[in-house]
Formats: C-alpha cells, sequence, structure tokens
C-alpha cells in the first residue's frame, strides 16, 4: 500500500526557500519518492480549507512515508524549513481495495 505525505505550507521567504527546494528533491528521491504535486492553484469546492502551497509526496508503503518524515536527510532540513516557511505536514496510508468487503 503506497504511502503519501501531505503538506500545505505557507512560504515567508522565497530567496530561502529556493535553497530549501532541491534539498528536499533530493532527500525524498533518495527514500524512493516522488512528488504527485507540488504547488499549483487550489480550488477549494467545498468546506472551510486554508491552503497556500500545497505538496504530496508519494512512497511505495506508508512506513516509508513515515520513515522519510524521521529520516536524517529530512530532519536536517528542518532549520532551513523554519526559515522560509510554515507548515502542517501528515503521512496518510493509500486506498486498499482488497479491505473493502
Amino acid at each position: 500500500m503506497n504511502g503519501y505525505m501531505i503538506i500545505n505550507t505557507e512560504v515567508f521567504d522565497p530567496d530561502v526557500f529556493a535553497e530549501f527546494r532541491p534539498k528536499i528533491a533530493e532527500a525524498m528521491k533518495a527514500h524512493g519518492g516522488r512528488f504527485l504535486v507540488r504547488g499549483g492553484t487550489v480550488d477549494v469546492t467545498e468546506g472551510d480549507w486554508e491552503f497556500q502551497r500545497v505538496v504530496i509526496m508519494e512512497f511505495d508503503s506508508f512506513e516509508r512515508a513515515r520513515g522519510f518524515v524521521r529520516s536524517p536527510e529530512y530532519t536536517a532540513l528542518q532549520g532551513l524549513r523554519d526559515r522560509c516557511m510554515h507548515s502542517k505536514t501528515m503521512v496518510v496510508e493509500g486506498y486498499n481495495p482488497d479491505a473493502d468487503s
């Protein structure tokens, strides 16, 4: 079952973000992840969602996605993240059609 890291960010320092962006991509790829969504237009169609910049990363499993969040490569970027953005992050397990009975 794939795992997904879903992130809602508000970038407040574009210069520092420009430094962060390639580093997070490199760290994610080292853990087998890939971007499904990386910014772009958001159209809230229902509810009171407040999104700034949405990022969705896909990993081969929920465990790999969780492992990435706890990895030295990801945690090493915490200071840089804090200097350029506010973010809310979650790891979600993908849909398993075999679980539906």
